[in-house]
This record gives structure tokens, sequence and C-alpha cells, in this order.
């Protein structure tokens, strides 16, 4: 079966709770509202369910994609007759190994979706190169070996603010098909928000995902992906273009589509515009949440010439007002994520305490990222502090 054919239409369906019966109606209506299942699958096929895991958290903690909605999609997918693997790769401070990932999918309810749904939980490791000689950033990808193996794609993501890409959605949970400790690779390679975003447009157009599921019941806000506060939205998106979701998304949470890198990025190639896109279902201006907590890197994305003066400077000294991470040494207990995900070696553990060399650090906030301590703090200098109060 051939995916469809690039469509900007987005479904928009209340959902105002994690209770099962209504995040399976609220599912089974968005997916019906952009042409229904059999749109995006044909029965027999064996389709990758790719949740947002990270590092396996209690659903409550609106880390991971919600048990629920992952159960809801698995279940209409089982129902039209697809063989289900339920894969990701979590955050690259975890060594992708089978024991990790059965912790990773019990803390997040996610063994127990597969349960209830008979849908198969993913174990294999291993990982190929998929080739995509049209890229524009990469010409090939390390992919692991359920996305490689799989006929088609299914993206189940979950609505996060995040510290290094502004937003974490659609697009940027592709970047799960990367086996973990490959990751920080492509953030050495990518350092800039929106070089990043570029490379997570090439991953998606080479891995063409058909379909697109948002768990935007409660999103979090502020310092995510991990590190933030749950907040409500109370909405399940659907759509089939990863790009179009992500601006409808951006849009709930108060932020300009393209403030963010990859909706910038495919609108720059002509993928979409994100003024095009259409919604269907309920009215997203009754979800609006204009006062979605940003992450504390965010600069904003307001107009007017002097704020794009101080955008410039900002962009010129990165490294001066982008927060500086530092250790909480009471709250450190040395056990070395931090130190494998950074993509730089910026990190060392020692005496059972983690500290950061700031002069090699690239400020991609991997370490904060990965943290389940919460012993990352970040901090700015007295100038960042001087250009984080010019841009309000």
């Amino acid at each position: 079966m051939q995916p469809p054919r690039r469509d900007a239409t987005v479904a928009v369906v209340r959902c105002d709770s994690y209770v099962p019966d209504e995040v399976d109606a609220a599912v089974r209506r968005a997916i019906g509202l952009v042409g229904g299942i059999g749109r995006f699958v044909a029965p027999k096929e064996r389709v990758l369910l790719k949740p947002n895991l990270l590092q396996g958290q209690a659903p409550e903690r609106c880390v991971t994609t919600h048990p629920a909605v992952v159960a809801a999609v698995a279940r209409l997918l089982v129902e039209h007759g697809c063989r289900i693997v339920i894969a990701d790769s979590p955050g690259a401070g975890i060594v992708y190994s089978e024991p990790n990932l059965r912790r990773a999918y019990a803390r997040s309810g996610f063994a127990a979706a597969a349960e209830e749904t008979g849908a198969v939980l993913n174990y294999d490791t291993g990982f190929r190169i998929i080739p995509f000689p049209e890229g524009e950033t990469m010409k090939q990808f390390p992919i692991i070996t359920p996305a490689a193996d799989a006929d088609a794609i299914v993206v189940v993501s979950k609505a996060k603010t995040h510290m290094w890409t502004r937003m974490t959605g659609a697009a940027k949970n592709l970047f799960g098909l990367i086996p973990g400790l490959e990751k920080p690779v492509f953030h050495f390679r990518f350092r800039d928000e929106y070089a990043f975003g570029r490379m997570l447009v090439d991953l998606n157009e080479c891995m063409k995902p058909r379909l697109q599921v948002v768990d935007a019941v409660v999103g979090m806000e502020g310092d995510g992906p991990q590190a933030g506060s749950p907040r409500k939205i109370g909405v399940i998106l659907a759509g089939s273009d990863y790009t179009a979701v992500d601006a409808v998304l951006a849009r709930l949470i108060g932020m300009d589509p393209l403030e963010i890198g990859t909706i910038r990025s495919a609108a720059a190639r002509g993928l979409l515009d994100p003024l095009a896109v259409r919604t269907v279902g309920d009215d997203p201006a009754e979800f609006v949440v204009p006062d979605f907590k940003k992450p504390s890197t965010y600069a904003g994305g307001g107009a007017g010439p002097w704020r794009r003066v101080v955008l410039a400077v900002v962009q010129r000294f990165g490294r001066t007002y982008a927060p500086r991470p530092g250790v909480i040494a009471p709250a450190c207990i040395g056990c070395g994520k931090c130190e494998r995900i950074c993509p730089v070696h910026a990190i060392t553990v020692a005496g059972g305490k983690a500290t950061v060399d700031l002069s090699h650090c690239i400020r991609c906030y991997c370490c904060h990222e990965i943290c389940t301590e919460h012993a990352i703090a970040l901090s700015r200098s007295l100038p960042g502090k001087l250009l984080a109060r010019l841009l309000g």
C-alpha cells in the first residue's frame, strides 16, 4: 500500500481525560475525520507503532505518550488486521538493551497496553543503515530494526515543550528511530536548533510515517521534554503530515509554527505552507493555551525591529545567552547517564558526582533532558540574564 498523498488536513478532537473509553472514542473520531484507518494501512501489513518512550516514566509524569492513547491506536490497527510492533529507542543516556527496554515499557504502561491489545513489544536492539540520497543534510540514517523492517510507521507522539527544539511533537518523535547511543553523534553534528530541524525533516522524509496521532490531552510545559510540568490541553490530533500536525500543535501551546525548526525547514523546502493547514473536527480555538509555559531556553518569536535586533545578537552570541547546565551535587547519584549522552564529552563522573566543563559545553541540554534525578540545573550568566530581560 502506498502512503497517502501529502495532505495538510489535521483533525482536532476534544478529549478531557485518559479514561480508556473516552480516549478510544476520540482516537477513532480523529482518525475517521482524516480518512479512516484504511486510508493509511492495509490488513496484514507489519506496522511500527512509534510512541514517545524517552526513558520510561509513569504516565502521570507526562514524559511519555499516555498508554491509553497507545492502546487506542493499537486496538484500531489490530481490528484492521495489521501486525503491530510497539518500538522506540530510549534517550541517548540509556543503553539500548533488552533489560532497559523491559523496564521502560513496564514503567510507561506500554507493556500493559501491548498485552491488552495483542500488540508485540520490540526487544531487538539492532539497527540498519537506511540510505537517503535525496537528503539535504543526511544521506543515510542508522535506524532501529523494527522500523527498518516495517511496512508502515504510525507515530503516536506526546505534546511537550523542549529545551532544545522548543517543542516536541510529531516530527521530533521520529528521532527515537535512531538507536540510543548513536543520538549524541547527531547532537554533535547539528548544534543549532534549526540545523537540527533540517536533519529531522530529512529523517521524516526518509522514513515516511503514514499517520500521525498526538496525545495532547495533558501535555508538558516548561523545561520539557522531561523536567517540565503537566498541563491540560484537552485534545487528540491526527493527520497524515507531520508538519501540518505540528503546526496545529504549536499554535495550541502559543507558539508561531515557524519558530519550530522542523516546520521552518519543511516550509523552506516547499513541503508545506503552515498557513494552508486545514483543521476538521472541533474548533482549535477552544483549546489554545496562550500562557502555556515555555522552556527556560526560549527566546520568543515576537516581531518588531528592536526584538529582531536583540534576537540577531542572541544568534551571534548564543553561548552567552543560553542557560548553562550545572550539577546539583546533593541530588546527583553518579549514574553516568549525562556522561554517556554528552555529544562533546563535556561531562565526567568522578567520586560519584558529575561535573560539567562549560568551556566544551555546546548547550544542547541533553544532560538536563536525560537526568531523572533533576540534578542538572540551568542558569544564565549576567549578560545572558540581561538579554533574557530584553527579550521579555
